[in-house]
C-alpha cells in the first residue's frame, strides 16, 4: 500500500447517512491540520462531480484535502480505464501522498480494509458486512459502536487507532 497511509471503508446501504457522516468526520479532521483522502465508489458510473450539493463537492468542502469518485470505468479525475480498479489499485495510482488518512466510500464487497457499517433505525435491516470492525448507528447493538450524530468519538478513535503520526 502507498507508504503506509491506513485505510477505513465506511459502507452501508444507499441513503443510510455515509456521506453526511463522512463529511463532519473529514470537516473535523481537516479542523485539526490531517490531510484526508476521500475515494467515493460510484459503482454504476452515474455520478456528477465537482457540482454543488453532490456528495463530492460537499466532502471537498468539508475539508478533504482529496476527493476522488471511482465509476466501472473511470475517475473523477476522467482516467479512463479498461476495468474497474479495486480500491488497492486506485490508492496506488491516485491519492495523494501526504495525507494522513484515507476514508473509502463505499466497496463493501471488497477485503482488506476496516470496515464500518452505517446502519440506522428507520433502515430496518441486518448488516450488509460481514464483520465490520464496528458500526455508525442510532440504535444497532455492536462491539464497536459510534453514534452517527456525533462524530467526534469516531474521529478520536481514528486518531487514536488510524492516523498517520507525523
Amino acid at each position: 500500500m502507498k507508504k503506509n497511509i491506513p485505510v477505513i471503508a465506511i459502507v452501508g446501504a444507499h441513503n443510510s447517512g455515509k456521506t453526511t457522516f463522512i463529511e463532519k468526520v473529514v470537516s473535523n479532521l481537516s479542523s485539526k491540520g490531517y490531510i484526508v483522502s476521500v475515494i467515493k465508489h460510484d459503482p454504476k458510473g452515474k455520478a456528477e462531480t465537482d457540482k454543488k450539493g453532490k456528495d463530492s463537492y460537499r466532502i471537498y468542502e468539508a475539508g478533504a484535502s482529496q476527493v476522488i469518485v471511482a465509476s466501472p470505468k473511470k475517475i473523477s479525475s476522467f482516467v479512463k480505464t479498461e476495468h474497474p480498479l479495486s480500491p488497492k489499485e486506485i490508492i496506488e495510482r491516485f491519492v495523494i501522498e501526504e495525507a494522513d488518512l484515507i476514508i473509502i466510500e463505499g466497496f463493501k464487497h471488497y477485503e482488506g480494509f476496516d470496515r464500518f457499517e452505517v446502519i440506522r433505525k428507520e433502515e430496518n435491516r441486518n448488516l450488509l458486512t460481514k464483520n465490520p470492525k464496528g458500526v455508525i448507528t442510532d440504535y444497532y447493538q455492536y462491539p464497536v459502536k459510534f453514534n452517527i450524530n456525533n462524530e467526534e468519538d469516531f474521529v478520536q478513535y481514528l486518531i487514536k487507532n488510524y492516523i498517520r503520526r507525523r
